[in-house]
C-alpha cells in the first residue's frame, strides 16, 4: 500500500481527497479477521490436487512432486465450490530445494515455484477465484529456510552465516528437543532446517517487506503462517501488520494458554486444542464431557470466533486411518462446520481418504475423478451449504446437553447434536430442557426433512440411530 501511495503522490494532478480516497478503499478490499468468520475454507496442498493436463494416474512416490499445479486448481474450482466453500488455503508458492513439493523448503522467496506454474500462473488462480466469491489464502514461512545444512550459498536472498541463528546454545545437531524450553524453540532447528535471525535487522526487515509485496502482489485474502512457536511474538505483531491480511497461525501444542498466548500478535490460530479433543472424543471414542472442558478453556481466546476449527490436515494422520467408522467421521464433521470458529476441511475429506503419517496423509486426489457424488462430498456439501444459509457464523455457540456419548449445541436457532457410539450401537435418546425454544415449535433434521420433532411442555427428545448427528432446525 505504502509503495502505491508513494507512486501516487507524485502525480500533482491528484488532489489530497483523492489520496485519502485511495487510502480508505485500499482497506476496504483487504478482508479484516471479521470478514473471514462467515467463510468455510478447504485446504488445497498444490502438488496434490489437480495436474494441468487433467491426467488421473497415481503418484508413484508421494515424498516427492506428484504434478499438481496452479492451472490444475483452477481447472477444477467448481467441484470446491459445489460443496460451498469460499474460501481456499494453497500450499507455500515459492521456490524450494528439491524434494519440496509441500512448499516448506523455501530456496528463494523472491521466486514462484515452477513445480506448480508461473507468477502469471498464480494470479490466474487467484483471479478465478475471486470472479467465482472465493478468497485464497496463502501458506507462508518466515521461521526458517530448506535444508542445506550450513551451506547457505544456494539461499536466496539468507545467504549468509549471520542471516540465521548459530547453534552455540543448541542441543548437539543443532535441533529442537526440549519444546517447553522457549529459547531453545526460538533459536534452534526444526527438523535439521536453518533458522532465520529475525532480529537480524536484514532478515526481518526483507521478510516484511516480502510479504507485503506477496500479498498485494497476487492480491492473496489471507495468510496462514507456519510455525508460529518458533518465533518470537514480536516479530509476529510486526509481520502480521505488514501482511494487511488475516493471518491465522500454526502453533502444534494442545495447550490452550500457550497457543492463546499468540493472539494478538496474529489475528488468528489454529485450534489445535480443540483438534486433539475432538480425536480423542470421535477417534477415540473418549468422553464427551472432554468438549465441554475445552469450550471453556477456550475463554482464554481474545477471540474464538476467527480461529481455524479442523479434524484432517497435511501434518497429521488422517481421522479415518485410525478409526474407520463413517459415522464417528460424520459427527467429528458435523461438530468442525456447526461449533465455533472458522472452519478448515482438508482436501479427500469428501472422498474418505485415510492415509497415514506425512507423506501418506497427502494423497493425490486426481485418481477419484472429482466424483461429486460419493457420500461424504454430498454429506460436506449440505452442511457447508447451511452454514451459510443460517448465518451460523453469527450465532453464539450455547451447549445445551452434555454427558459420555452425548454433546449438543446451538448456534442460534439451529440445534446440533452429536454423539460418540459409532455405529451398530443402541439408538441414543436424550431428553433436552436446556433451549431456546417455544411450547410448539417443529424442530427438523436438516439430513433428513421428514425427520422432524415437536417442543412440548418445555422439552423434546432426540433421537441418534445408529451413532447418527443431527443438525435441526425450526420450520
Amino acid at each position: 500500500y505504502q509503495r502505491r501511495v508513494r507512486g501516487l503522490s507524485t502525480m500533482r494532478s491528484l488532489t489530497i481527497a483523492s489520496l485519502v480516497l485511495i487510502f480508505i478503499t485500499s482497506f476496504v478490499l483487504s478482508a479484516p479477521a471479521s470478514a473471514w468468520r462467515s467463510r468455510t475454507i478447504y485446504q488445497v496442498l498444490t502438488d496434490r490436487f489437480a495436474r494441468t493436463d487433467g491426467s488421473t494416474s497415481q503418484c508413484g512416490n508421494l515424498g516427492n512432486y506428484c504434478g499438481g499445479t496452479f492451472q490444475g486448481i483452477i481447472n477444477h474450482l467448481d467441484y470446491i465450490i459445489g460443496m460451498g466453500f469460499d474460501a481456499i488455503w494453497i500450499s507455500p508458492v515459492v521456490i524450494n530445494t528439491p524434494g519440496g513439493y509441500h512448499g516448506y523448503w523455501a530456496k528463494d522467496i523472491t521466486g514462484i515455484n515452477p513445480n506448480f506454474g508461473t507468477a502469471t500462473d498464480l494470479k490466474n488462480l487467484v483471479n478465478a477465484c475471486h470472479q467465482k466469491g472465493v478468497w485464497v489464502m496463502v501458506d507462508v514461512v518466515a521461521n526458517h529456510m530448506g535444508n542445506v545444512g550450513f551451506d547457505y550459498s544456494g539461499l536466496v536472498p539468507f545467504n549468509q552465516a549471520s542471516h540465521f541463528h548459530n547453534c552455540a546454545s543448541c542441543p548437539p545437531g543443532c535441533n529442537i528437543q526440549n519444546w517447553n524450553d522457549q529459547q531453545q524453540v526460538e533459536i534452534c532447528r526444526l527438523a535439521g532446517l536453518p533458522d532465520l535471525n529475525q532480529t537480524n535487522s536484514y532478515v526481518g526487515s526483507t521478510l516484511l517487506s516480502w510479504i507485503h509485496n506477496l500479498i498485494n502482489t497476487y492480491g492473496f485474502d489471507g495468510m496462514r503462517v507456519d510455525t508460529v512457536p518458533e518465533v518470537a511474538k514480536s516479530f509476529w505483531t510486526q509481520f502480521q501488520s505488514s501482511s494487511g491480511v488475516f493471518g491465522i497461525g500454526e502453533v502444534f501444542n494442545g495447550d490452550v494458554g500457550y497457543v492463546a498466548s499468540y493472539q494478538g500478535p496474529l489475528n488468528a490460530l489454529l485450534s489445535y486444542p480443540m483438534y486433539f479433543t475432538l480425536r480423542s472424543v470421535f477417534q477415540s471414542k473418549q468422553s464427551m464431557y472432554q468438549i465441554q472442558n475445552e469450550v471453556n478453556s477456550y475463554k482464554a481466546f481474545s477471540d474464538t470466533s476467527v480461529l481455524g476449527t479442523f479434524i484432517d490436515n497435511h501434518d497429521n494422520p488422517r481421522f479415518l486411518n485410525g478409526q474407520g467408522d463413517i459415522q464417528l467421521y460424520k459427527n467429528a464433521l458435523t461438530y468442525v462446520l456447526m461449533s465455533q470458529g472458522i472452519p478448515i476441511i482438508y482436501y479427500g475429506t469428501e472422498q474418505g481418504f485415510s492415509g497415514g503419517d506425512d507423506p501418506y496423509c497427502r494423497e493425490a486426489l486426481w485418481p477419484t475423478n472429482y466424483n461429486t457424488n460419493s457420500q461424504l462430498y454430498g454429506f460436506v456439501k449440505t452442511l457447508v451449504n447451511f452454514r451459510k444459509s443460517a448465518n451460523i457464523a453469527s450465532q453464539p455457540q450455547v451447549q445445551r446437553y452434555a454427558d459420555d456419548n452425548f454433546y449438543a449445541f446451538t448456534r442460534g436457532t439451529v440445534f446440533v447434536a452429536t454423539t460418540n457410539v459409532g455405529s451398530g450401537q443402541p439408538q441414543v435418546v436424550r431428553t433436552i430442557t436446556y433451549h431456546p425454544y417455544a411450547d410448539g415449535t417443529k424442530l427438523c433434521n436438516l439430513f433428513f426433512s421428514t425427520d422432524c420433532i415437536v417442543v412440548q411442555g418445555g422439552k423434546f427428545n432426540v433421537y441418534l440411530v445408529n451413532g447418527e448427528s443431527k443438525v435441526f432446525h425450526p420450520v
